[in-house]
């Protein structure tokens, strides 16, 4: 007996529950095994067993689309048994559903047509609006727009003269979605908002949670993110009343997700960690392997690289489970990230070099440049020289040549970089040169920065000291510009480790009497610059995971707190439409770019209303430093303040009172981190319990005072 016909007993297709038919039919993948199987049940091959696969595809299509597929063949293969015209245009539009939800798009359209022919010789309007409506969504794939609106309007014609309002909502969401296909966002979310409008009369829950979430979107789209925030929140009091715990745990997936976009990150993790869990206990596969990766894209971009790389991890496994190239891919490439973050290049190359293969297999035209470029600066730090020239000439042959220009940027800077590494000056500038040139056609402090750092030191390695001095103090006004450490990076592994060696530098040719007339007094205000930049910088860090604070801002603070929240949009939003996987509008590009530079010139002139105090508790202005005469107007009568401060790993003091003024240098840095580490073991002796400490009290009291002497030694002048 033939193995398939043995799986069911026969019998009628109304005695057979939808389990029934599911389990032997889904296990017919050839046209052969199929009809065998119905030659041994013809009580199957009915009107009536069409009627309900065409269901049971639909339905199966939202969990498992090749079974789905699969199940629509067995349709199909009724159908024409039974050489039923009616039965036959069902399974031909089952099988397009079918075609449709593997992504075979073309095949899909095929199939509709066939249906639509057939209920067109029958007159079954109805069915005919059902199927030109169902066939929309694989035109506006295969990019036949024409064809979509063609079928959207007859389907429309057909509806209105029935009645059928509820089909004339799914109709309308099916035409929002061509408009949103074409870039046509305020189209499709008119389309949307009249959907949802007509499906608050059905009984359609879920259409109607679909359709709220689709509002979302386009209102993202839009930069809207007030409207966007409150269609989620909608979507998510309707699915919780309806009880649908499911669509609650992806609405707050959404919320969360615009939080992030918004610089909320503190918002957003937990959100996110809360959403995870309760996207376990549904057994939401998909969207707790999305909080996980998100996590990461956070942690990230807060250099939590242990957290990132923590969060990574678990989402690869989990996509990799799933089956879901391009999401495996991304944590692959964030787990690497996380790694080179941590200076594990070795690992992280290897896992960069998986991600790019999975986004070649996936036709990603950005990620693989992207994960070259990354792998050229790993290489670069590792000395691999020839590899990283390799990779990163590579990457810039596509980033010069698209809407990149960031990303052209920094493959000059690391060639650059590269050919100075090789002892190669010349060619360094030259590319530095190209960074520089290229800078000139868009604004980016924080690219403009690293630019004219390193042009400052190539100058000084060919002794061209003053020029080398003018881009220094270029670098560093670019620096002070950054606002609040606001603006998005290029690469999430840093170009530049130590964003105070600019100043280092700066101090030094002061010193070296290469800044001009007065260059102590100058070299001391970049020391004091330095500290308030790296102050600054600390708060802020601590600041973007800490909640919104409103009690005690003015008014004009709470807008530069929303002005600086929509600056996080834009830079979020560009880098999302730049890296993302399908559908990348290089025309909605420039339009982001050309909105955020709006908001930019906005937040600087509504910046300058703004009081310094508040500015600097804000973390968006570092504190004007003290001129040397100033901090010796603090000073008592003979009273002196030492300053400390570091070039390369030099430690130097400014000694200042009121009739001194000298820098002078004290020791080596690394000599005094060994000493503190020799005080931080010994202090760490005191952990050992009571009984310890007391039995040994004399000698460690007299170890740590020598520990303590010594650094004294090296410190006090």
């Amino acid at each position: 007996m033939n193995p398939d016909s043995a799986a069911v007993k026969p019998a009628s297709a109304s005695s057979a529950t939808s389990e029934e038919l599911v389990a032997p039919l889904s296990a017919l993948v050839t046209a052969e095994a199929r009809q065998q199987f119905l030659s041994a049940h013809p009580a199957l091959v009915s009107p009536e067993t069409v009627l309900r696969l065409k269901d049971l595809v639909l339905r199966q299509l939202r969990s498992d689309p090749a079974q789905a597929l699969t199940l629509a063949e067995s349709c199909l293969a009724i159908a024409e048994r039974l050489n039923h015209p009616e039965s036959l245009a069902h399974g031909f539009r089952s099988k397009a559903n079918a075609l449709y939800g593997v992504g075979e798009h073309k095949l899909a359209v095929e199939y509709h047509r066939r249906a639509a022919d057939v209920y067109i010789s029958l007159g079954n309007h109805d069915e005919l609006a059902r199927t030109l409506s169902a066939s929309i969504q694989p035109h506006l794939l295969l990019g036949q727009y024409d064809e979509a609106f063609a079928a959207a309007e007859e389907a429309r014609r057909i509806f209105q003269a029935s009645g059928n309002l509820w089909r004339l909502a799914r109709l309308e969401i099916n035409l929002g979605n061509i408009y949103h296909r074409q870039d046509r966002f305020t189209e499709a979310l008119a389309c949307y908002q009249r959907a949802y409008q007509e499906l608050l009369s059905q009984p359609d829950a879920e259409a109607i949670a679909a359709v709220l979430s689709n509002i979302a979107t386009c209102q993202i789209t839009l930069n809207d993110f007030a409207s966007a925030l409150s269609s989620y929140q909608q979507a998510r009091e309707w699915c919780e009343r309806h009880r649908m715990p499911v669509l609650v745990a992806q609405a707050d997936y959404n919320i969360a997700w615009l939080y992030y976009l918004r610089g909320e990150y503190g918002r957003a993790i937990q959100m996110l960690r809360n959403t995870r869990e309760a996207c376990r206990a549904n057994d939401d596969k998909y969207h707790f392997a999305l909080c996980h990766m998100d996590l990461s894209e956070i942690y990230l971009d807060l250099n939590l690289s242990q957290e990132a790389e923590e969060t990574a991890r678990q989402g690869a496994a989990l996509f990799e489970a799933l089956g879901m190239g391009y999401e495996h891919a991304k944590c692959l490439a964030n787990l690497a990230t996380a790694l080179g973050q941590q200076g594990q290049a070795f690992r992280a190359l290897e896992l960069f070099a998986q991600a790019r293969q999975i986004f070649v297999r996936e036709k990603n035209s950005v990620w693989p440049s992207l994960i070259d470029l990354y792998c050229a600066l790993l290489l670069c730090e590792e000395g691999r020289l020839f590899e990283a020239r390799r990779l990163c000439a590579s990457a810039f042959q596509f980033f010069d040549s698209s809407t990149l220009q960031g990303k052209a940027v920094l493959c000059c800077l690391l060639m650059s970089r590269l050919h100075a590494r090789g002892g190669e000056i010349k060619e360094a500038v030259s590319q530095c040169s190209s960074a520089l040139r290229k800078l000139a056609d868009f604004d980016s402090p924080m690219l403009s920065y690293q630019a004219d750092f390193q042009m400052g030191e190539l100058l000084i390695t060919l002794h061209q000291r003053k020029e080398a001095y003018a881009s220094l103090q270029a670098a560093q006004q670019h620096l002070e510009s950054l606002r609040g450490n606001m603006q998005a990076q290029e690469l999430k592994i840093a170009f530049m480790k130590n964003r105070l060696a600019v100043y280092e530098q700066l101090i030094g040719l002061c010193l070296s009497g290469d800044a001009g007339a007065g260059g102590r007094e100058q070299a001391f205000h970049y020391v004091e610059q330095s500290k308030s930049r790296s102050l600054i910088d600390l708060m802020f860090q601590s600041s973007q995971v800490q909640p919104r604070q409103q009690e005690g801002q003015s008014l004009l603070a709470r807008n530069i707190r929303e002005l600086r929240e929509e600056l996080n949009w834009y830079y979020h939003r560009i880098e999302q439409e730049q890296l993302r996987q399908q559908d990348r509008s290089p025309e909605r590009i420039r339009q982001l770019q050309q909105e955020l530079r709006q908001h930019e010139d906005q937040f600087v002139r509504v910046l300058r209303e703004l009081p310094s105090s508040e500015a600097e508790a804000a973390c968006l202005k570092a504190p004007d430093p003290l001129a040397v005469d100033e901090v010796r107007a603090c000073l008592p009568e003979g009273g002196a303040v030492p300053e400390y401060f570091q070039i390369g790993d030099e430690l130097y003091s400014a000694v200042l009172s009121r009739s001194v003024f000298e820098i002078i240098p004290v020791t080596l840095n690394s000599r005094v981190a060994n000493l503190l580490r020799l005080l931080q073991f010994q202090m760490s002796k005191f952990q050992l319990g009571s009984e310890y400490v007391e039995r040994f009290a004399d000698q460690l009291l007299r170890a740590t005072r020598a520990h303590l002497k010594e650094l004294y030694d090296e410190l006090i002048l």
